[in-house]
Formats: structure tokens, C-alpha cells, sequence
């Protein structure tokens, strides 16, 4: 066992991914904390969250009154853009000289907003891949937990804490792979995210209605041609290739799932459409890129929001 090795897990965000992760790492033997603070953390501890019908087996650490003594090896935020800042407050009592930091957020900066609070050799560079949790009350049920893709990026992350945690994840059962470019996998997760989200969102469509061709699919397409057209002049190739590699993802996700934005639009929860719609927006405008279907989106799912 050396410095590196990942023995405790603090996880920030009980969604359904942070749930499902949490259930993950602690089934694998790894002490895991779910990190939250006052009225939300009591609320936690009395909700009796079940995992695929299991009671989640991790612990709620309020980082507010009962972190003292405590130092996560790996701190793995789950929550929505518009919660990060709060979330590397809440877990900064935590937060150790040997811990390292994975973020599975959307859209293409929370590694660098978590570097800015500690460090970019701390963080890893991650995007999830073919999950289908979901949260309906206190339950987290998923069919598939997918994959997490991970590695380092101009001055981010080490390769010691990258195997570290490719080790924890293999622990817990977790599937993972470490692609030779991962600023260009987390590109080709941005375009994803800006075409299936924004478009199972504005039409409450699942899955299946973009697995054939349709009026669905063309706006899937549509809204990530435009990802094409602004990831180029930020030195950033994107094409067929990354096209064909989404659709065979989306050929197995289930046709009644949905993705995390139609959740979001469902529930009356705020969409992290100013970081996809709006990201291509100001990207386009900067290199003089047209964009007319991501403004589209942020026109309407930022309306619906208000």
C-alpha cells in the first residue's frame, strides 16, 4: 500500500449518479461519506435513500459539525453546475494534502474551478459514459452504471493519482478506461451533452426517439454540428468518427430512459443550459460561428426557467 492508495471516498451530490457512485465505492470496502451541510444533510440521514431497492450503505457527514479528524482520499463531486461553488466549500474541511479530486459534472470547466480552490495537480480529468440512474423520492434505481473515462490534461492530475483511483474504481466494481486524449473525450461529452439533453429536454422525449431517424434525431444532430463548427477554432477536431462513437453509445440505452436534463425539466429542477446552449453561444459569437439552434435552446429551456 503506498500514500496514494484510496481509502476513504467522500462524495458530494446524493443525486442519482452520486448515489449510485456511493453505493459502488462502499459495497467495495471503501469507507464512503455522502457530504452535505445542515437542513440537507439532516435531511439525508432521514430519507433511508435505497439504491436498486438496497439502503445506501454510505455515511452522511455533515462538513458543518462532525468532519473533524476526517480526510477523504478521493472527493468525488456529483452535483449540478449551478451547485459547484458551494460544493468545494462544503467540503474543504475534508480535504487533505493527499487527496484527490473527480468531477462528473456536464459541460467543460468544473476541473478547472476545483483547481483554482486546490490545486490542478489534485485534479483528474473525468466525463461519465452510458449511466442510466435515476432518483424518483428516496429510491436510485439504474440498469446500467456504465463507465467513467479518466485521465490527465495539460497541467491537471498526476499519472500516481490516476492509478490510485483507476485501482479504487476497480474495487468497487466500477468499469473505466484511460483514453489517450481526454481534453478531446470531454469534447466529444460536451457535444453529447448539447445535443441529447437540450433535445430530450425541449421535446420530454426518452431516448428511443432519437435512436431513428426523425424530426428528434435531426435536432440531436443539428444542436451538435453546431459543438463541431465552435470545438475547431478552439483547436478542438470533432467529426464523423466522434459521431458514429456517440451513436453506438446511444444504441443501448434503454428507448423509455431519459437523460439527466429531461429529469431536470420534469421535475422543475433548474437545466444547466447556460453551460451547454449558452457555452456554444458564446463560443460561436466569439470565433464568428453561427449558432441558431443552441440560442434556440437557451431562448427556450432558459424561459422555461424563470
Amino acid at each position: 500500500m503506498t500514500e496514494r492508495n484510496i481509502r476513504t471516498v467522500a462524495i458530494v451530490g446524493a443525486g442519482a449518479m452520486g448515489a449510485m457512485y456511493a453505493q459502488h465505492f462502499a459495497s467495495g470496502g471503501l469507507d464512503t461519506w455522502l457530504v452535505a451541510r445542515g437542513e440537507r444533510a439532516e435531511r439525508l440521514r432521514t430519507a433511508a435513500l435505497t439504491v436498486n431497492g438496497d439502503p445506501l450503505r454510505a455515511e452522511v457527514v455533515d462538513t458543518g459539525t462532525d468532519s473533524g479528524g476526517r480526510t477523504a482520499d478521493l472527493v468525488l463531486i456529483a452535483v449540478k453546475h449551478h451547485q459547484l461553488a458551494d460544493a468545494v466549500a462544503e467540503v474543504a474541511p475534508l480535504v487533505g494534502e493527499q487527496t484527490t479530486f473527480l468531477s462528473v459534472l456536464n459541460g467543460l470547466d468544473s476541473e478547472e474551478v476545483i483547481a483554482a480552490a486546490y490545486g490542478a495537480d489534485r485534479v483528474l480529468l473525468a466525463i461519465a459514459l452510458a449511466m442510466d440512474a435515476q432518483r424518483d423520492g428516496t429510491a436510485i434505481r439504474y440498469r446500467q452504471p456504465g463507465r467513467l473515462a479518466l485521465g490527465v490534461g495539460p497541467g491537471m492530475g498526476t499519472t500516481e493519482r490516476l492509478a490510485a483511483v483507476q485501482e479504487a474504481l476497480d474495487r468497487a466494481g466500477l468499469a473505466w478506461v484511460a483514453p489517450a486524449d481526454m481534453p478531446h473525450e470531454m469534447w466529444w461529452k460536451f457535444m453529447v451533452n448539447v445535443g441529447i439533453n437540450q433535445a430530450s429536454a425541449v421535446l420530454r422525449a426518452p431516448y428511443g426517439a432519437f435512436q431513428h431517424d426523425g424530426p428528434a434525431r435531426s435536432l440531436m444532430l443539428a444542436l451538435m454540428a453546431e459543438v463541431i463548427a465552435v470545438a475547431e477554432p478552439e483547436g478542438v477536431e470533432l467529426g464523423e468518427a466522434d459521431l458514429a462513437a456517440w451513436d453506438r453509445v446511444l444504441a443501448g440505452q434503454p428507448a423509455q430512459g431519459q437523460t439527466s436534463m429531461y429529469q431536470d425539466v420534469l421535475a422543475g429542477r433548474p437545466t444547466e443550459v447556460d453551460i451547454f446552449a449558452g457555452r456554444v453561444v458564446a463560443l460561436g459569437a466569439r470565433h464568428g460561428v453561427p449558432t441558431p439552434y443552441n440560442q434556440t435552446m437557451q431562448w427556450i429551456l432558459g424561459s422555461s426557467a424563470q
